[in-house]
């Protein structure tokens, strides 16, 4: 922490761990890991932490949960390994990212040191840089100290399984289509000329949060603690490390599984809505933490970033059928310091099966996260942070977290003849998603879902309001300010049929004086 003293303004903590389906019998360790996370962020901001502290800290805990699609136990790139993207962005709109980093444990600890060292001038009036990708970011993690771990610290059990069944899909799936493609030709010949088949087309797109078996309701289903102790900060040469490789796969599959990879094939339904117009109706719930001390010797309920549901050799219930959580792959906090400084930040593992170097939204700054700051001149000191999660690439052809961020803090909305009539935040929210997302010509014209969740904060001399809408079928978020005893959670749900769901939380504050 870079703060001595304490500020006088009432601080905020927001997460969100991911949108898509979560099943209803395992909601509640998502919300638990989403708790705890406020809990541990309030704690930093309660002693005088950063709003770019709590961010980091927030985001760190979801990258060590297993049941998070983020650091340890992320999607794997079709090789079997873990690259990681995570913006944090200040106040002030500046920013550290990184995109597909691999080995590095907390992608977001290696934004935030990009971020601070973007700040000190270099030599001969060079420029630093605030966005690093591939192995550059590796090395730059392991030239601050930062733990880097070899690939396969990275990969949890459920996700070696998700990789190995995956990789079978791939390979029935391309078997598949070269007989159809022979049976279907009568021209035999050595020159006949043939398309050529990509896998990118032949696996199933399924947005899951990386976490052990995630199950639908929001609940992890495989959180066990592997690989997320102390590890050696020594830079290791990963290339015999225990990443699962083609050969473990084996085809054809069975009866069984060709059936239950028949449905993996699904992506997330757009969901439906209980819009309102009050924004802040929805009602929290309080699941049964742990205890725990801060280092200040305050008292503090905190869960352990561990799974009960599965057993230590990673096996997992129906992983491949409906009953799957399918949630995207980005987290993200928003933080409010003493200081009325505002922070926020995404981390992600990004999709599964994902092409080695593919960067999602969570590296990308405007896109997957966003701060507008404070105008000088702006008597309401307003100031609004945006993240979002769902469909990356619609997301950054959407500019969606700067796009809803802007929407919110001139409270405007997009008529159809392109101009803007003023609304309350929370219609421009709903119509964000409606219009400037699911009704830009680049997402309709997609064969891609339009999924999205986006939760934004707006600070004002006032207080501080949450807002949050999705157009999957659930969104899990937690919140907890200054003033609470405990953090408050709540797993949002639509209604199906592909409307939005809208919620919100208002905390009026206490002027300084």
């Amino acid at each position: 922490m870079n703060r001595s003293k304490k500020g006088k303004h009432a601080s905020a903590i927001f997460i969100h761990a991911g949108a898509g389906y979560h099943r209803r019998d395992f909601e509640k360790p998502h919300m638990r890991v989403c708790e705890s996370a406020a809990k541990i962020a309030m704690s930093v901001l309660r002693n005088g932490g950063s709003a770019v502290d709590a961010v980091e800290v927030a985001i760190m805990y979801l990258e060590d949960a297993e049941i998070t699609n983020a650091g340890y136990g992320s999607n794997t790139t079709i090789e079997g390994t873990v690259e990681c993207d995570a913006t944090v962005v200040d106040h002030l709109g500046r920013s550290g990212a990184v995109g597909a980093v691999a080995q590095v444990k907390n992608p977001i600890s290696l934004a935030r040191t990009i971020l601070d060292a973007s700040k000190e001038p270099l030599t001969l009036h060079r420029v630093p840089p605030n966005f690093l990708v591939g192995p550059g970011a590796t090395d730059y993690a392991y030239e601050r100290g930062l733990v880097v771990l070899p690939h396969d610290g990275l990969v949890s059990n459920p996700a070696r399984h998700r990789w190995m069944q995956w990789q079978r899909e791939l390979k029935e799936a391309d078997i598949r289509q070269r007989a159809k493609s022979q049976g279907s030709n009568e021209i035999d010949s050595t020159y006949y000329r043939r398309p050529v088949r990509g896998y990118s087309t032949h696996f199933p797109i399924i947005p899951s949060s990386t976490q052990s078996a995630s199950a639908p309701t929001s609940s992890y289903v495989g959180m066990h603690n592997i690989g997320k102790g102390n590890p050696d900060s020594g830079h290791i040469d990963s290339r015999n490390s225990g990443v699962p490789t083609e050969a473990d796969v084996q085809v054809p599959p069975s009866n069984e599984m060709k059936a239950k990879s028949d449905h993996s094939s699904g992506g997330i339904s757009p969901t439906s809505v209980r819009s309102s117009a009050n924004p802040f109706k929805r009602t929290f719930f309080h699941p049964n933490p742990l205890r725990a001390t801060t280092q200040t010797g305050v008292p503090m309920d905190v869960d352990e970033p561990s799974l009960p549901s599965h057993g230590r050799d990673g096996s997992l219930p129906d992983l491949f059928g409906f009953t799957e959580d399918r949630v995207s792959d980005t987290v993200g906090a928003i933080a409010v310091d003493s200081y009325g400084h505002i922070a926020a930040g995404s981390s992600s593992g990004g999709i599964g099966m994902k092409h080695k170097g593919r960067i999602g939204p969570a590296a990308l700054n405007g896109i997957g996260t966003s701060v507008i700051p404070v105008d000088p001149n702006d008597p309401e000191k307003t100031s609004v942070a945006s993240v979002t999660s769902g469909t990356g690439e619609h997301i950054a052809t959407t500019l969606a977290a700067y796009t809803c961020a802007s929407r919110v803090y001139y409270t405007h909305r997009k008529r159809p003849d392109g101009t803007f009539e003023e609304v309350t935040e929370d219609e421009a929210m709903g119509a964000m998603i409606a219009t400037d997302y699911m009704g830009h010509p680049g997402v309709k014209a997609s064969h891609c879902e339009g999924s999205v969740g986006i939760m934004t904060v707006k600070q004002t001399v006032d207080g501080i309001y949450l807002y949050f809408a999705h157009n999957t079928d659930s969104f899990v978020l937690a919140n907890m300010s200054s003033d609470d005893k405990k953090p408050s959670s709540v797993m949002s749900r639509g209604n199906g049929h592909g409307s939005i769901a809208q919620g919100g939380k208002a905390f009026r504050m206490k002027q300084p004086s």
